[in-house]
């Protein structure tokens, strides 16, 4: 009888620490507290007036350009101008001596009222404007009808506008634009003409765009950004870029707002257009009180635990 009773003890002695747990398990799960929260920023939306803009590009020129040629053969005598140098219109800008007045010095023979002709013959600009190239030197020798230089009319500066054949409809002569230049700065500008000219390969129909009022001085052939508003500004609730998260595919779009101090839920959202940064968000109205995710929000599951900084 002893032995059946002990064998039928052993098994009871076994499964006792089983049924108690382990002490140090528990002891682990004390130590280690709550799973750790994701720390996030917050932010407000905002309303913006936005526009929805077609942004294009444009190469700078001189429509207007006056080349100088040599009015004879002979040589060109100093003192000789320099590129960006200011011309008046009617101004003396090259001075030539035909090969003749040089050979029989009739340029000291200015004296004798009888001689009509010096041999020196003044090259006049016939607009105002600046000296773009300084094609000869003095001393050179030229050739009738050779170009010595070549003055642009700053007053006719622009820009060429190409247009995609999709896009002519937001754009008409006569419409405000905004130039952007490479070194940031904006100038307002206004869309003057259509050029009948349309380049085959990429589609494009032609413009020319003008600033308003004062303008750097600008060489040819600087490409800038011409901004173009296809509708009117109206209001509109956004926020900023990061706040948005996207899937792979960039199919879906979603928030996460707060929804207490220590949870944050997923929110799809709709949106719209997006300038300097941030984001329309078309739906769901915000209120101007909801709280959203600005950064830490990468990578967080619906109704995630996060803390807040401070």
């Amino acid at each position: 009888m002893s032995w059946l009773r002990l064998s039928f003890l052993l098994p009871l002695v076994a499964l006792l620490p089983a049924c108690g747990g382990s002490p140090d398990a528990a002891a682990a799960e004390e130590e280690a507290g709550p799973p750790p929260r994701a720390v996030v920023t917050v932010g407000r939306v905002q309303v913006d007036t936005v526009t929805d803009v077609l942004p294009l590009r444009a190469v700078s020129f001189y429509p207007a350009k006056d080349v100088l040629r040599a009015t004879t053969t002979g040589y060109v005598l100093a003192p000789a101008p320099v590129p960006g140098q200011v011309v008046r219109a009617g101004q003396v800008v090259f001075t030539m001596q035909t090969k003749e007045s040089r050979v029989l010095h009739l340029d000291q023979l200015t004296g004798d009222p009888k001689l009509r002709f010096s041999g020196i013959i003044p090259i006049k600009s016939p607009r105002a404007g600046v000296l773009a190239t300084v094609d000869k030197l003095s001393g050179d020798y030229v050739q009738d009808g050779e170009q010595l230089g070549l003055v642009y009319d700053q007053s006719r500066f622009g820009f060429v506008l190409d247009v995609p054949v999709t896009q002519l409809r937001y754009v008409h002569t006569g419409q405000a634009c905004r130039i952007l230049l490479p070194d940031g700065r904006a100038l307002p500008g206004r869309v003057a003409e259509l050029l009948p000219t349309t380049d085959l390969a990429v589609q494009t129909q032609r413009y020319t765009v003008r600033p308003v009022g004062p303008f750097p001085v600008l060489p040819e052939n600087v490409t800038v950004a011409v901004e173009i508003d296809k509708t009117a500004p109206y209001q509109a609730t956004t926020l900023p870029r990061e706040a948005v998260l996207t899937n792979e595919t960039q199919t879906d779009f979603w928030v996460m707002r707060l929804l207490n101090d220590t949870t944050a839920v997923k929110i799809p959202v709709q949106l719209g257009l997006e300038q300097q940064g941030r984001v329309e968000i078309k739906q769901p109205r915000f209120p101007p009180q909801a709280r959203i995710l600005l950064t830490g929000n990468y990578g967080l599951d619906d109704t995630a635990a996060v803390r807040v900084a401070r």
